[in-house]
């Protein structure tokens, strides 16, 4: 077991910050009957209307992880499959996670009392953290207000990636001396700011993995078969710097709570430069608040240097057991209020990636991890 006083990192001796962010890769999920992405897709983007006018109440089934109830077999795999599609040169990679494992364990490091689960495991030279809940298609309950309906108001899914239910990106940053690649979903863009697609030369990005097919369908000239996952290449990348994290709160709570500074762990973790706060009275919206959070975001990462020296020492735990236990298939549980326990997972609890997936991502990650963290101490 592994407790919450990560002595070794609590008084940092140098400050503890992330440096060097940039965009790696990025999809989306479309509202398809089978399992479909397109590569690089493209987040919503932001186009408030000149008039606004009530909305109706959020309605509808909403899933706590939207990956694992569009590919619930391995839910991963869409995010490195999209790393492998845009980036063909290998780069250092200590932890690769998603903002919900990576946001558990800092919490766990402040002192938070919520249980988590999240599978466990090496490739090649990486530690891979895999949110699990209790099921792949858990819902979130009793949704009540409007922070669905308000993003389907003021945000448009373009031509290009229309009949998308969700933008995911993939980021990768140094944080002390590890190298980490944290996916996240994104719930929109402002401006026009773009960068045209990510290029991988000048064949056809999808004649490189014409070998990786491994479902019995036929491949479609602009998709690639990963299994029962197919990927298509549409949309361009959108630069971090124009993502923006969007809240919904009541005009009654408007001096109630500080809603952006309960995110600044949120915003710390996936690096999203904007923050929008709508304020609501039944249902109409008339104080929509746009603010860039990267000076909050700094102010909260150096008043918080022990917390983030003890979540870089359990990090560092964490990828010391999963080192020693190459080979084993691993999860870290933490009951409410309880220790954090690294065990052997359950069977049938799942793999991480398919067969050929696996063995592609071993091979571009490489074997030996080392080289990463020298040169993140660099």
């Amino acid at each position: 077991m592994l407790d919450d006083e990560a002595d070794d990192e609590a008084e940092p001796s140098h400050y503890l910050g992330i440096s060097g962010t940039e965009l790696v890769a990025s999809y989306n999920w479309l509202d398809e009957d089978r399992p479909k992405i397109i590569i690089p897709g493209k987040p919503p983007l932001w186009t408030p209307p000149e008039t606004p006018s009530p909305l109706q109440q959020d309605a509808g089934v909403y899933y706590r992880d939207r990956n694992a109830a569009c590919y619930p077999e391995h839910p991963m795999e869409p995010a490195v499959v999209s790393v492998m599609k845009m980036r063909h040169a290998p780069c250092p990679v200590d932890v690769f996670a998603c903002g919900s494992t990576l946001g558990n364990l800092l919490r766990f490091s402040w002192g938070s009392r919520q249980s988590f689960r999240m599978l466990l495991e090496m490739v090649g030279g990486t530690v891979h953290l895999i949110r699990r809940e209790e099921s792949p298609r858990a819902l979130i309950p009793d949704v009540r207000g409007y922070g669905y309906s308000f993003p389907e108001a003021y945000t448009t899914w373009e031509p290009e990636v229309r009949n998308s239910l969700s933008h995911q990106r993939i980021i990768r940053y140094a944080f002390g001396e590890l190298y980490l690649m944290v996916r996240f979903e994104a719930d929109g863009y402002i401006g026009s700011g773009r960068a045209p697609p990510l290029s991988c030369g000048d064949t056809d990005v999808l004649e490189h993995f014409e070998q990786w097919h491994v479902g019995e369908r036929p491949r479609a000239q602009a998709s690639a078969s990963w299994g029962v996952l197919s990927a298509a290449d549409a949309g361009a990348a959108v630069p971090q710097d124009c993502i923006f994290e969007l809240k919904t709160r009541s005009v009654k709570k408007q001096g109630d709570e500080d809603t952006l500074g309960k995110q600044m762990p949120r915003l710390w973790v996936s690096q999203v430069p904007t923050f929008i706060l709508a304020f609501h009275e039944r249902g109409l919206f008339t104080d929509v608040r746009v603010t860039d959070a990267r000076e909050k975001v700094r102010d909260w990462e150096a008043a918080n240097q022990a917390a983030l020296g003890r979540f870089l020492g359990l990090l560092k735990r964490i990828i010391g057991t999963a080192q020693s236990h190459r080979g084993d298939e691993l999860e870290i549980v933490r009951q409410e209020g309880g220790s954090l326990e690294i065990r052997k997972r359950a069977p049938g609890a799942g793999g991480l990636f398919s067969g050929p997936v696996r063995g592609r991502w071993a091979a571009w990650l490489g074997e030996d991890g080392e080289d990463g963290e020298e040169e993140a101490a660099a």
